[in-house]
């Protein structure tokens, strides 16, 4: 009699059916550590052979129906155990190792060969060395009031030889922007006058609407008097809010075109005016001096007037004489810094540069009737390196000298200068920088005792190769009166 075991069914859909095997408790071994490739040790993956099917995974137990085998089938045992990672290994491995560090390395990399071109590179080096030291090109010039002249634009297409419709000429196609189709309304005149069209309507609006000013009569004119009979007399003057212009109608007043119109007429006579300039050679440099002092007339009107100004970190520029005129040629040293540092070839002005210029300046407005009433001194290096210190004149004359003085300093700080470097005995290369700056403080010291447009507050600069040390808010020291009281005044005297 045959037992009962396992058979296979006669049935063709069903799947056969494998005996359950004896679960056996098995001790969980330790996993050796998986070291990540690194994309060097990545091998690629090779493509599947073709011609070989798939290797099915066997069943581990029955398999009720339908369903699927739950358990995660297990590779064949002739395959190498590398083999069962996924096949995303590679893409994870290279995705890890072009991720950024713990620290990355955000440097700018290196140019290309053959750039950056060696005079731009120059440039930036130059500009960055500026601003280091405090000066910003990009504010300068936009500050600069030669920006905000109205016929800048004009000018500039001017130069380049860009007519009035040229300036609305551009690279679109005709359907889309044609600059000779454009209608007459289109363009700034009339535009301009129909904006003050618009204006007017505006201001007469206003002027309708508004209330007749109450005329009171003068408490201090008696009821007899003739003069409220006389024809003239039929209104009285306007109050200060009918004189000043309202900004509700005319709009804020703009100070910007004070900066750049031309003078309505020529200056006949200095009004506001700085005195005594003092300059002094060293050896390895130049010192100036001025004092803070501008004056209306005899009165000492403005008491913080810095009369030195600073050219290019190079050289120095003292004025004497009209404050206004002085303000002029300060605009010419910034138009022409701004234009050497953007467009020079690295070639700086030097102090003997900047002399002839400015002294060719004066010759040519001296040369138009129209002079800068102005006495200056410029000092610095020349092309050899060596100091130098010359002078020019509202005639445009100049003179040279180891030490030098414009205003009433040339009548009472040049022979102190004299008395302390005679030139016969003590040559400049004698001269060091203490005693040349003690000089300077010696002359502001009689100037102010003795000029009466002269003030105790002064500004000092001294020039040498590591540049310009300005400062300009010195104070005299150690000032006594003792020798005014053996001094006596003109007329009797009864002391």
């Amino acid at each position: 009699m045959l037992g009962l075991g396992a058979y296979e069914s006669s049935s063709e859909d069903e799947a056969p059916v494998i005996a359950p095997q004896p679960k056996v408790k098995e001790t969980p071994k330790e996993q050796p550590t998986v070291q990540q490739p690194s994309i060097s040790q990545v091998a690629p993956v090779p493509a599947p052979a073709v011609g070989h099917p798939p290797t099915a995974a066997e069943p581990t137990g029955p398999v009720v129906g339908p369903f699927q085998p739950q358990s995660t089938p297990s590779p064949p045992p002739d395959r190498p155990r590398s083999r069962q990672s996924s096949p995303f290994s590679t893409n994870r491995a290279l995705v890890q190792d072009l991720t950024l560090p713990p620290v990355p390395n955000l440097d700018i990399p290196p140019s290309p060969p053959g750039s950056p071109d060696p005079v731009a590179n120059k440039k930036f080096a130059h500009f960055l060395d500026l601003k280091k030291q405090g000066t910003h090109f990009n504010e300068k010039l936009a500050s600069s009031s030669s920006l905000k002249n109205p016929s800048l634009l004009t000018k500039l297409r001017q130069h380049v030889g860009i007519d009035e419709q040229g300036q609305y000429a551009t690279s679109l196609p005709l359907d889309i922007w044609d600059p000779s189709a454009l209608p007459a309304w289109g363009y700034k005149e009339e535009l301009l006058k129909s904006q003050q069209e618009v204006r007017k309507a505006i201001e007469e609006k206003k002027a309708a609407g508004q209330r007749e000013s109450i005329e009171f009569v003068s408490g201090g004119t008696p009821p007899g008097s003739s003069r409220g009979g006389t024809p003239s007399s039929g209104r009285g003057k306007s109050s200060l809010s009918e004189r000043v212009p309202r900004n509700d109608v005319y709009g804020p007043y703009d100070h910007s075109y004070l900066q750049t119109s031309v003078p309505k007429t020529h200056t006949q006579s200095p009004a506001v005016t700085g005195t005594s300039v003092v300059g002094v050679k060293f050896n390895g440099g130049v010192a100036l001096a001025a004092d803070n002092l501008a004056s209306y007339g005899s009165l000492a009107r403005f008491t913080d007037v810095k009369r030195i100004r600073v050219f290019n970190e190079s050289a120095v520029v003292g004025f004497s004489g009209d404050v206004s005129d002085m303000q002029y040629m300060d605009r010419l040293l910034n138009s022409i810094d701004i234009r050497e540092n953007y467009s020079g070839n690295g070639n700086t002005l030097n102090a003997k540069n900047l002399h002839t210029y400015l002294s060719k300046v004066l010759y040519k407005r001296r040369s138009e009737f129209n002079p800068l009433w102005n006495h200056i001194l410029v000092a610095g290096f020349d092309g050899d390196g060596k100091p130098f210190l010359s002078s020019a004149d509202l005639l445009g004359t100049t003179f040279s000298a180891p030490h030098l003085a414009t205003g009433f300093g040339a009548h009472l700080a040049i022979p102190i200068l004299r008395r302390l470097f005679p030139e016969d005995e003590v040559p400049v290369e004698q001269i060091t920088k203490e005693q040349a700056v003690d000089a300077l403080k010696q002359c502001m010291k009689v100037l102010f005792y003795r000029d009466a447009r002269s003030l105790d507050k002064y500004s000092i600069a001294v020039i040498t190769k590591d540049g310009v040390d300005l400062k300009q808010d010195e104070k005299l020291e150690a000032q006594s009166w003792a020798f005014a009281e053996s001094i006596k005044g003109y007329g009797t005297q009864t002391v």
